[in-house]
């Protein structure tokens, strides 16, 4: 498998894929990309299955139980260091870093700081049979324990035996408004803060706020906004097919 990362303040588009739009087209300075990754050659364990998306905050000296899933895991660093132990090694991942496991691999975190939190993105390919999370006996979660701050389970298919697996975070300042854009790519949208807006060209339009869950429809013309006072943070996770673009601007 494969790992690439790109960051920039233009990630949305350069990782999306917005070939063809002029860079006086593109929006500046209003979206602030918190990390971006994706990884390439990722097997699925059927065609239907699940996404898991999951942020975890681990407060100053919490560690998590050592344990494994029958699901490939992506780590990304949000904020903050945690030192992870997968498998038989242990690395410390700063903020922007992300890493994946295996299916069935062991994994273990430890925010060593005692003043400063850490906060990472998980998002699992999840089997049709479920995550199958195994704790290893005489291991357990610190306590107080690293904390789930949001989560979500969402169920996609069909998709091919290869898919490329690719997650950024996103920080919309108040009165930012993306091109018009096409979704090509199953995509899975969390809110982690304030109120993201799906303006579909058709005339609909969807609100998320903080904890909630939903897709950029497939196909379906639109912009995504941000039309109130306060910042909107939110994380995607893109199913895609190799050699296709997530996303293509209106031209």
């Amino acid at each position: 498998m494969k790992r690439a990362c790109v960051y920039g303040t233009l990630a949305l588009f350069a990782v999306a894929g917005f070939v063809g739009a002029s860079q006086a087209q593109m929006p500046m300075g209003h979206d602030v990309v918190l990390f971006s990754s994706v990884f390439r050659g990722v097997a699925t364990p059927a065609r239907y299955f699940y996404l898991d998306q999951a942020v975890i905050d681990y407060g100053p000296g919490t560690f998590s139980a050592a344990g494994s899933e029958q699901s490939i895991r992506f780590f990304t660093v949000m904020e903050g260091e945690v030192k992870f132990t997968v498998g038989d090694k242990m690395d410390t991942y700063g903020a922007g870093k992300s890493f994946s496991v295996p299916a069935g691999t062991i994994v273990k975190g430890y925010n060593e700081s005692r003043t400063v939190k850490a906060r990472v993105f998980v998002c699992s390919i999840v089997p049709p049979g479920g995550a199958g999370a195994v704790t290893v006996p005489g291991t357990s979660d610190s306590s107080p324990s690293p904390m789930r701050l949001h989560s979500l389970r969402f169920p996609v298919g069909p998709l091919p035996p290869v898919i490329d697996v690719a997650s950024a975070g996103h920080r919309y300042e108040p009165g930012f408004v993306t091109p018009p854009h096409v979704m090509n790519q199953v995509n899975e949208i969390l809110q982690l803060e304030g109120t993201t807006i799906y303006e579909y060209l058709d005339g609909a339009v969807e609100s998320y706020g903080a904890g909630q869950a939903s897709p950029m429809y497939m196909g379906r013309p639109g912009t995504m906004a941000n039309r109130s006072a306060a910042p909107s943070v939110w994380i995607v996770t893109n199913l895609a097919i190799p050699g296709t673009p997530l996303v293509s601007p209106l031209q």
